[in-house]
């Protein structure tokens, strides 16, 4: 269908000094290998983060004549990423009835 689904596992982070426990799967530098991995195979690049840490990878993407797309949410996308996508930004809650898992 023209996407590979990638897994990680979660780790589990603990903090020593309040005995607090964070879990993380962190998959930016792996998303950004496979940007440019495959940078011969696609037009458009859809990214659905608004991690600020993809600004450069984007950046790169669109000198290499890559169209690009984001797709992330008001108040949770980074105004570095918000100014690279410019008008190929969608904010997933104008999309939300159209991916939300239907028949609940």
């Amino acid at each position: 269908m023209g996407y590979s689904l990638i897994s990680k596992q979660i780790k589990t982070i603990y903090d020593t000094k309040n005995g607090a426990t964070k879990r993380k799967a962190n998959l930016d530098i792996e998303i950004v290998l496979d940007m440019f991995n495959t940078i011969d195979h696609y037009e458009l690049a859809v990214l659905v983060s608004g991690d600020g840490d993809f600004e450069r990878a984007l950046t790169l993407l669109r000198g290499r004549g890559k169209q690009l797309l984001v797709i992330a949410t008001e108040g949770f996308i980074a105004r570095e990423l918000r100014n690279v996508a410019g008008r190929h930004y969608i904010d997933m809650r104008d999309i939300k009835k159209e991916i939300e898992k239907q028949g609940r």
